[in-house]
């Protein structure tokens, strides 16, 4: 019976220990907000209309396969335009699902996140009220507790209803810890959500272009051939490297300050060293650059971009929890800065987005940890001592070098798709579900698709 007498000290002793963990429990984060949504589709409904777009846009596909290996003649030109058109048209409605999904999503978790801070109120609140109840409690030792009462059945039932106490307070500790950790994990998904719905409205962004471009495409051979096969023809016989073309193309690219002159050289130089298609080389830097511009992260003039290793990488990955992620990105950008002598605080990189962290260096938008496992094989084909993925010529060839060794080396269409997943998802495979899925769909076919035109230009 000694061991389970509770005395003064050990009531004291107790108080210490739980004001100690509700201070370490009891600080969260702030409050989310549950966003509002008015009309909010049904996620299943979402998914079936998706999937429904997949299968139409495959048989465009094949359609579009079909007529780029007949003979080029302007009724193929023509139906190729016109499927590829439609193709565009599909993944904006495409795309256009997959915000909507998304923001259900967002919804569905911000309520989720909403109850459990309303969840982790409460319990605060009782922790509060036991612990003032085992202070009071406290100021009570073993003789008074005894005196207090007639008999010994009820002194035991005293320290019994101590006891108690001081279980309830562990128990709603322990419930505490639990809510906290899966209020960071729910938080960590909204983020998740969040940037999957920027990429998407991104990714959107730049098919629009495409479309309008493809449209306009479309006007000018009607226009040039006034619809006569042999006037189209001799346009064919004519045609040689279109640099107007080309820079069409490359709107991205140009915007943010490489020529289509400089970006076709410096493709072309990478894609031979490494054995892919230029036109895929150009492709991806087109997609990925007009990616990163939508988002907000590189802006007109500056494809390095405006942001700082430090408020848009570092800080943004902790504030986030990523605190790991955040080390390891700055080792290795300081690594990058101090081999090639230059100062980390005044180097570029891309700016943080409205979700997500920025951090991306140089022309290719490279991580840097993604940088330093290309580095040495880029210097080694370049003849430097070091690569600069601030370079042009290094980063495209890194660019070059990534694709190739994600499929785009053996230039087919199956190659090449794996090689624009794994650029944007880190997989040959997007993920099986979800708005990530179409997002990495939809960006790996416009990357495809947009080689097609830049080899025809080319």
């Amino acid at each position: 019976m000694g061991s389970s007498l509770i005395t003064k000290n050990n009531y004291h002793w107790s108080l210490g220990i739980i004001t100690v963990l509700m201070t370490v429990i009891l600080v969260f984060p702030a409050v989310i907000g549950a966003q509002e949504s008015n009309g909010t589709v049904d996620r299943e409904t979402l998914t079936r209309q998706l999937e429904a777009l997949e299968r139409e846009a495959e048989a465009i596909d094949k359609t579009i396969q079909s007529v780029q290996a007949e003979a080029r003649t302007l009724k193929n030109d023509l139906k190729l335009l016109d499927n590829q058109i439609r193709q565009r048209e599909l993944e904006i409605r495409r795309l256009t699902l997959v915000i909507r999904q998304t923001e259900t999503d967002i919804v569905k978790k911000s309520v989720t996140i909403k109850e459990l801070i309303k969840e982790i109120s409460v319990s605060q609140r009782e922790l509060a009220g036991s612990v003032r109840e085992l202070a009071a409690r406290s100021d009570d030792n073993l003789v008074e507790i005894m005196l207090s009462n007639d008999n010994l059945s009820d002194f035991f039932g005293a320290l019994n209803s101590l006891e108690s106490l001081q279980k309830k307070i562990q128990e709603t500790l322990d419930g505490l810890r639990e809510r906290k950790i899966k209020l960071e994990k729910e938080k960590a998904e909204l983020e998740e959500f969040r940037e999957e719905q920027q990429q998407a409205k991104a990714i959107q962004e730049v098919d629009k272009r495409g479309l309008g471009q493809k449209r306009l495409e479309r006007d000018q051979l009607l226009k040039l051939t006034q619809g006569k096969e042999s006037l189209f023809q001799e346009l064919l016989k004519k045609k040689k490297t279109d640099i107007a073309a080309i820079r069409n193309q490359l709107f991205y690219l140009e915007k943010t300050g490489i020529t289509a002159e400089e970006a076709l050289k410096y493709a072309r130089l990478a894609a031979d060293r490494v054995g892919i298609r230029v036109a895929f080389l150009l492709a991806l830097l087109e997609v990925e650059t007009g990616r990163q511009f939508e988002n907000g992260q590189i802006t007109v003039g500056s494809n390095l971009g405006t942001g700082n290793w430090k408020t848009d990488m570092y800080d943004c990955y902790v504030n986030l929890g990523r605190r790991t992620t955040a080390e390891k990105q700055k080792a290795a950008f300081f690594q990058i800065t101090g081999e090639l002598g230059l100062d980390p605080d005044k180097m570029p990189v891309s700016r943080k987005p409205n979700y997500g962290c920025g951090g991306a260096m140089g022309p290719a938008q490279f991580i840097p940890t993604t940088w330093l496992l290309f580095n040495g094989r880029v210097a080694e084909i370049v003849g430097r001592s070091i690569a600069s993925p601030w370079v042009v010529e290094d980063s495209f060839t890194a660019a070059g070098l990534f694709l190739a060794d994600s499929g785009a080396k053996s230039k087919t269409k199956t190659g090449e798709i794996a090689a624009a997943r794994t650029y944007i998802s880190g997989r040959p495979n997007c993920p099986a579900s979800g708005s990530a899925r179409y997002a990495c769909i939809s960006y790996a076919n416009r990357v495809y698709s947009l080689s097609q035109d830049i080899e025809r230009a080319i």
